[in-house]
């Protein structure tokens, strides 16, 4: 090797070294790998709340127009309250707890009681008996007939949006389930009371006693019934929302128990009925859990 080489390699060594020590001390980049982004788990979404409240159009129960002194009344309200499911954009499936409208009727009237008539002649100086006889006798009492009825539902309905135009959704839907109903009446309840009358002539005091029979009766004929049975109900309506959750709903319904018994009254008293039904217009909230 010649000396021009010699001084060329030492040239190039001196060079290279900086390069090759800083190569040494290179620590290779630490890669740390980004987590996921979070994305909250919607446990809500599609479920929603209601609730309703509904004004039956017709009368729930039928009544015949009674007497004087007949009364009858019927609450045409209803309520409901539950949750549903939105199946699909336009099919959603809900399950309802309602309280059904009420009545109630009473008639009162004069009837007869029969009871036992003691008359007893006293004489008004001395106070002694002169005489005493029973016998069975009448006189005029208090008579009445009422009854009442009440009725609660558990129903599955499902109802098809049919879209949604200005912000209303047009619907129509069904539904079907079990009503609890129950009835009691009583006819020909009698309230006699026990009496005395006295009267005074020729120096002697008449008393008349009259005691009820202790026979029962005075209580009328009672009867009361519980049962379950089949419901179902028709209906259309419309939602128009009016928040990015809420919306209120107006709709009309047509709710029947075909085989529901209640008590009713008609020209001869108290009698059994079957089958309630009734066309009510409901409004409701809906509240979506989004």
């Amino acid at each position: 090797m010649t000396l021009k080489s010699r001084i060329a390699l030492a040239i190039a060594a001196t060079m290279l070294w900086p390069l090759a020590a800083s190569a040494a001390d290179y620590d290779p980049p630490i890669v740390i790998d980004e987590a996921p982004e979070y994305v909250p788990v919607e446990v809500g979404s599609g479920w929603y709340l209601r609730g309703d409240v509904g004004y039956s159009i017709n009368k729930p129960y039928e009544f015949f127009d009674g007497p004087t002194g007949f009364i009858s009344s019927q609450n045409p309200l209803s309520g409901s309250i539950g949750a549903g499911y939105h199946v699909t954009d336009y099919l959603r499936a809900e399950l309802n707890f309602g309280i059904l409208p009420t009545s109630k009727f009473s008639n009162d009237y004069l009837t007869v009681c029969g009871g036992t008539e003691t008359t007893t002649v006293t004489d008004d100086i001395t106070g002694s008996v002169v005489s005493q006889n029973s016998a069975a006798g009448t006189r005029p009492c208090a008579g009445s007939d009422y009854g009442k009825n009440k009725a609660y539902s558990l129903m599955a309905n499902a109802y098809v949006d049919l879209g949604t135009y200005v912000g209303f959704t047009p619907y129509i839907g069904g539904g079907l389930g079990v009503a609890y109903s129950t009835y009691s009446a009583i006819a020909g309840e009698r309230n006699c009371q026990n009496g005395t009358s006295s009267s005074n002539g020729g120096g002697q005091t008449t008393t008349v006693d009259f005691n009820c029979n202790a026979v029962g009766g005075y209580g009328g004929v009672r009867v009361a019934e519980r049962e379950y049975n089949l419901a179902y109900s028709v209906g259309a309506g419309f939602a128009y929302r009016v928040s990015q959750n809420a919306s209120v709903d107006v709709g009309y319904e047509y709710f029947a128990i075909p085989d529901a018994k209640y008590a009713a009254f008609e020209s001869g008293g108290v009698s059994i009925k079957k089958g309630i039904d009734y066309h009510q217009v409901k409004v409701g909230l809906r509240y979506d859990l989004w």
